[in-house]
């Protein structure tokens, strides 16, 4: 992989992007905190900048070394969405300043607390949605939900939402790292393919065909995929349902990623 990919970058998107979620918000009108978000349906604006809120403080917790799910507020509930669905409801009532006060602050001090980190803290493990991840992909996941709702938020609210370049390569490399732990989370792995990922303008990825697999610089991979990187992104994370990569290589193994790739919780 070509790009260089180190914590300093990751967390100029995390501010670039919270600081264009932000302008997306202080421009909306009122009537636009209720309009409903096609990406998320059943959520109004509102309701997911209150659901991003809640996932900066989950962050904040996590990175504290504490469990940011309290088993007793999972009672009765069926599963993560559920859970999601009953944090959100639970904002009901709440002005749209309101809200956005809300999340202002805990996407500040999480940012602060990602700063703080040094090399050691950076690669510690904490307890997150899908299990213990290390801080630094921690970061890479709140950046990627933040930029991907507020996508959402713009897409609802017919406005723009570009992406940085530096986003764009986090994003990227996040949707890429996904691929063998998916084949083999939905039961389509296949030790030892190598998968070769190329990006336009970013980079290659040298990918196994199984969770744990690193393959060798230099392998001669059994699949190659080539697309352009935001379209790829948002593929990998459920905003667009058709193929946009050109795969050359093993067909079967093509269609086992085209099926498994996702890389949102």
């Amino acid at each position: 992989m070509a790009l260089n990919l180190d914590t300093s970058s990751l967390l100029e998107g995390l501010e670039t992007t919270h600081r264009q979620v932000g302008r997306l918000l202080a421009d909306l009108p009122t009537a636009g905190w209720a309009l409903q978000v096609p990406a998320t349906p059943g959520w109004s604006v509102g309701d997911l900048v209150s659901h991003l809120a809640d996932g900066d403080v989950a962050a904040l917790v996590a990175l504290r070394g504490q469990d940011p799910f309290d088993p007793e507020s999972w009672t009765g509930l069926d599963g993560l969405d559920d859970w999601t669905a009953a944090q959100v409801a639970a904002h009901t009532g709440e002005r749209s300043e309101e809200r956005l006060a809300a999340w202002e602050a805990a996407s500040d001090k999480l940012r602060d607390a990602f700063a703080g980190l040094d090399a050691t803290g950076w690669r510690a493990q904490v307890l997150f949605v899908s299990g213990p991840v290390s801080a630094r992909t921690l970061a890479q996941l709140r950046l990627q939900e933040e930029w991907l709702h507020g996508h959402d938020i713009a897409e609802a609210a017919k406005a723009s939402f570009p992406i940085d370049p530096v986003t764009l390569a986090w994003m990227a490399d996040l949707a890429a790292r996904v691929i063998a732990p998916n084949l083999s989370r939905y039961r389509q792995a296949k030790p030892g393919a190598v998968i070769l990922l190329r990006l336009d303008g970013l980079g290659e990825w040298l990918l196994g065909g199984a969770a744990g697999e690193r393959p060798s610089a230099g392998a001669t991979p059994d699949l190659v995929l080539e697309a352009e990187p935001l379209p790829f992104i948002l593929r990998a994370a459920g905003r667009r349902e058709d193929v946009p990569w050109q795969a050359q290589g093993d067909e079967a193994l093509a269609a086992a990623v085209a099926a498994t790739i996702i890389s949102v919780g």
